[in-house]
């Protein structure tokens, strides 16, 4: 078996491979009484829903990785030149800021969603290009269809965050097929068994950090097999803001952008988007708990790339402000462009310019405050002030 592939874990502790997802589901299934796991009617229906499909595709989607070597051997000696990383604390723009440099179409490649839920392996992408080959000769109704489903299932989320099987997507989720991913802590909120996960470079042993991002490394050169190794790969992660000193070591020459907004904005978004994927499967609310191991992973998230980032090459690394990417996207992109060595295409320039007239009209949906989730100006203040200070954001607080 090929380094990467088959993440496991050393000891009992570890966070990734079979063995955390057999412990996670006897959790689920012995020990959820008094968690936020505990069972309702409406958890346990969504449960018996969730578990059978997510372990027959989990176990698809490790078979096709594995038969990729088998298939696809070529894939390994892909080259990863020079990829581009945006990280940062959540709601501070990556979204909107992956979905427009990944519009430089010449430059850079993105993992789908419907890649990464369904097609992490060469083998599956293929199948799945041959049925879309199919549908488009038949007319387009199976693809007009799944984009009708889609756009129901997802209204209510696409309020707080834009996402879609045909969007770019944290590839964060492509950890789940070895159980090494955060989000698995929606149908599993079991936060002692997956926490460490938020402070990865510090709190997860390095052999098992650098088998996670082995794995990892051998899926972007799956998908650069598939899109093109003349490619430059994107990624948008505001979970691999723990993995700073990780980046660095699988992926020397990378370039990281971190995002960052004003706490007073970022945290109660944050909290609004993360209290609807947990209501998602009813799990409980466990009072201020999950509030403040949120705020735990936001402290983290803004003050590891603060530390760690300026000791990488000036051109490998930079910080974006979301106001200043919202005011003017062009002159943000091209600032960004000039300090990490990436050619501008005019194609992508031309592009630039019809989004300064879309950021004018734009209005968000998403309503969230402070006090919403119990915390006011003083309290973030208090506990912010370095990362005020740091990016010289202003202390004045606006409902």
């Amino acid at each position: 078996m090929h380094k990467g592939e088959g993440v496991s874990s050393t000891s009992d502790g570890g966070f990734s491979g079979v063995g955390a997802l057999l412990r996670l589901l006897y959790l689920a299934v012995f020990r959820s009484r008094g968690t936020a796991a505990r069972y309702t009617l409406k958890r346990f229906c969504i449960m018996v829903f969730f578990l059978p499909l997510f372990l027959i595709l989990q176990g698809i989607n490790r078979l096709a990785l594995l038969l990729d070597n088998v298939f696809f051997p070529g894939y390994r000696k892909v080259e990863i030149k020079d990829p581009v990383f945006i990280v940062g604390i959540h709601r501070s723009g990556t979204t909107y800021f992956h979905h427009l440099l990944n519009e430089d179409k010449e430059t850079f490649t993105s993992f789908m969603l419907w890649e990464l839920l369904f097609a992490p392996s060469i083998l599956q992408r293929k199948f799945w290009f041959a049925v879309g080959a199919v549908d488009r000769f038949l007319g387009g109704f199976g693809s007009k269809l799944l984009i009708a489903i889609e756009d129901r299932v997802l209204r209510d989320l696409r309020t707080i965050h834009q996402t879609g099987l045909f969007q770019p997507e944290e590839d964060e989720l492509i950890l789940v097929p070895i159980f090494a991913s955060m989000f698995l802590l929606l149908p599993f909120p079991f936060p002692d068994r997956l926490w460490p996960l938020t402070r990865f470079d510090a709190d997860v042993p390095l052999a098992e950090q650098d088998r996670i991002m082995a794995f990892y490394r051998r899926c972007v050169q799956r998908h650069l097999y598939v899109h093109g190794p003349n490619k430059r790969f994107l990624s948008k992660n505001p979970q691999f803001s723990a993995k700073i000193e990780a980046i660095r070591r699988t992926f020397p020459d990378a370039r990281v952008v971190c995002n960052v907004r004003k706490p007073y904005e970022a945290i109660p978004s944050f909290l609004s988007l993360i209290s609807f994927h947990w209501n998602t499967f009813d799990n409980d609310p466990q009072g201020d708990r999950l509030r403040e191991m949120l705020l735990d992973m936001t402290d983290f998230f803004y003050r590891h790339p603060i530390e760690r980032l300026p000791r990488w090459p000036k051109h490998q690394h930079a910080f974006l402000k979301y106001d200043d990417l919202i005011a003017d996207p062009r002159r943000a992109v091209l600032s960004l462009y000039d300090r990490l060595e990436i050619p501008i295409t005019p194609a992508f320039d031309a592009y630039l310019l019809t989004q300064e007239q879309r950021m004018r009209s734009f209005k968000s949906r998403h309503r969230y405050s402070l006090e919403q989730w119990g915390l006011t100006p003083e309290r973030i203040q208090t506990e912010f002030g370095d990362v005020f200070e740091y990016f010289g954001f202003s202390t004045e607080h606006a409902a």
